[in-house]
């Protein structure tokens, strides 16, 4: 017999119906307690998978998003994590869910203490990650981490979805939390590019360098690059821009360094792939971890 539980982190409302489907699906769910991995990550779900014959337990981090490429990025970023940080983090945080169903007289403690159990006694366990789309809610990829070592059974990647969807493209109205990060991944591609990617400072200190060759680039000729310098000049405080015109400002700029080599559509598709892991980066941390996922993007975004 097996029984399958869903951890909920984050509350988000449009995260509503995978859950919901996970407990028509006959899933036990908990939600109420936040849960941090080592690098800040917060995962939108954690599922496990326990069957009590074999004391086989499965526990699959899961990361919802509105489309599929952005799915798959949002998961693969946890792939060469060290499985057993993150086992020793879920396994924590199953201890204050017990201590707080104790004080709730919560029915739900013996399962939870069951999974708790297995994950203490040295079971047969493996840690995977997943990505999933929240409209209609399902899996897209299902991958175990690096140092698992485990072949996949079935395809990994639901062939029905174009993982190129979900471009950005139009009017874009930038709320200043978007502003900031989307002028950063701006700042972060185009250092990589230039091969201005030497920096050994923190994210958050060279995010905020004077020298940045782009800005003075901007500066210097604000006539040819007037959506680029509404993104990235000046205080980011929100702010309207054509993202269509901004990455075609952009391609002519990187085009003087590697000629032909980005056209306007790969100037998009690498700015897509490469803002939602800028969300997930430790501002705090050497600036060359963003660097290399930068590099990863664009070495497969060039047309």
């Amino acid at each position: 017999m097996s029984k399958t539980f869903l951890f909920r982190f984050d509350g988000a409302k449009e995260n509503d119906a995978f859950l919901e489907q996970a407990r028509s699906n006959g899933h036990q769910v908990y939600a109420g307690l936040a849960m941090q991995l080592d690098r800040g990550w917060i995962p939108d779900f954690i599922e496990v998978s326990l069957d009590e014959a074999s004391h086989a337990c499965r526990v699959t981090i899961i990361e919802l998003e509105s489309t599929a490429s952005v799915a798959l990025i949002s998961a693969r970023k946890y792939l060469p994590e060290p499985s057993q940080e993150i086992l020793s983090t879920f396994r924590e945080y199953l201890r204050r869910v017990i201590q707080r169903c104790r004080s709730t007289a919560d029915p739900r403690i013996n399962d939870i203490q069951e999974i708790k159990d297995t994950l203490t006694n040295h079971a047969q366990i493996t840690i995977w990650t997943a990505g999933a789309l929240r409209e209609p809610p399902r899996l897209v990829e299902n991958l175990p981490l690096i140092d698992q070592g485990h072949v996949l059974h079935g395809p990994a990647v639901d062939t029905q979805i174009d993982t190129q969807t979900g471009s950005l493209e139009g009017q874009l109205s930038l709320s200043p939390r978007d502003h900031k990060t989307l002028s950063r991944s701006v700042l972060i591609l185009d250092a990589v590019v230039r091969g201005w990617d030497k920096s050994d400072a923190s994210l958050r200190v060279w995010r905020n360098l004077r020298s940045q060759p782009l800005r003075n680039q901007l500066q210097q000729r604000p006539q040819d690059f007037p959506t680029l310098i509404l993104l990235l000049l000046g205080r980011k405080e929100g702010v309207r821009i054509a993202i269509n015109d901004a990455a075609r400002e952009l391609s002519a700029i990187w085009n003087e360094f590697q000629p032909g080599r980005y056209s306007e559509a790969a100037v998009l598709a690498a700015i897509t792939r490469f803002q939602p892991i800028d969300r997930t980066l430790d501002l705090n941390a050497s600036v060359r971890t963003a660097f290399e996922k930068a590099h990863l993007i664009l070495s497969t975004n060039a047309v």
